[in-house]
């Protein structure tokens, strides 16, 4: 896969609304859209069905909160901490989270489109059974994190920390780890089929096929 690879990005409208009450937006109604959030916490919303439209959040802390079967079309998030935070069974859709905190977010069972993330901090992060649909990860760190059993349909993974994360079940055909660290990593030998990785990564691996090489 070429580093070079475009993601749509999320559509913004110029003439967002600034939100002073978004806690109360977000249990009062279904939808919330074009608007931006700044420089705010956002904390114990819980039980919701919310969907998530044209907004950008900036500078905005995230504490207590469980978005599970939330919709998310082009939305934005900058320099936000969104830690421990649910978001299974989701739908996210021209998504882009830049300078996050995600430390331990659960992303399970969801299905990403379109997708950035960028100098993230994603440690402990939850993905496992999701679908990937153009999904990016870019100078970021992901140690520990989870990818078991993502059905990859187009991932991009460049200059990520990914030391002993998970990817057991995930066909890595076409992915290019070469300028991540991977060390640790847990995966299957039928995984490994088509990836793209550097020498001293390939010889890391052979360790998978129970090979020793003098």
């Amino acid at each position: 896969m070429s580093k070079k690879m475009k993601i749509e990005k999320p559509k913004i409208s110029s003439k967002l609304i600034e939100s002073t009450d978004i806690i109360e937006k977000i249990l009062d109604y279904e939808t919330v859209e074009d608007t931006l959030v700044e420089n705010t916490k956002i904390q114990e919303i819980n039980n919701i069905s919310i969907k998530l439209n044209g907004c950008i959040f900036r500078n905005v802390v995230f504490e207590n909160c469980d978005f599970r079967k939330i919709d998310m079309v082009d939305v934005i998030f900058e320099n936000c901490d969104l830690s421990n935070i649910d978001f299974s069974d989701s739908g996210i859709y021209r998504v882009e989270f830049k300078n996050c905190k995600l430390i331990g977010s659960i992303f399970n069972d969801c299905i990403l489109k379109s997708v950035l993330f960028e100098d993230c901090a994603g440690r402990y992060s939850n993905f496992a059974f999701s679908k990937f649909k153009g999904v990016s990860f870019i100078n970021s760190d992901f140690n520990s994190s989870v990818f078991q059993e993502v059905e990859n349909g187009m991932l991009l993974l460049d200059s990520t920390n990914l030391v002993k994360s998970v990817f057991t079940g995930t066909s890595l055909d076409k992915v290019d780890f070469t300028n991540c660290d991977i060390d640790g990593i847990e995966l299957r030998l039928k995984d490994v089929y088509g990836g793209i990785f550097s020498a001293g990564q390939a010889l890391d691996l052979t360790k998978l096929m129970g090979i020793l090489i003098k």
